[in-house]
């Protein structure tokens, strides 16, 4: 993925209601199997180390971006 990631619409593959940054991972539909596939999604390298434990620390839309730019930025870094 480039620097400029469009993650409403990465995310919106995978919610199944609508959502803001507010909005709670569950309300929005997003449930760990989805945060992973969302990760793949924007790793920029196919070989970049996904933190799984660090879902947990995940409780909002917004909070899943910046884990998400955080993901592909290290990717773009290697």
């Amino acid at each position: 993925m480039t620097a400029q990631l469009d993650l409403d619409s990465t995310i919106a593959k995978y919610a199944t209601a609508s959502f803001d940054d507010d909005t709670p991972l569950l309300d929005a539909g997003l449930e760990s199997l989805s945060l992973l596939r969302l990760a793949v999604d924007v790793a920029a390298d196919d070989d970049a180390e996904i933190d799984a434990t660090r879902l947990v620390e995940l409780h909002t839309v917004g909070e899943l971006k910046v884990w998400l730019r955080e993901l592909a930025a290290a990717g773009e870094q290697r």
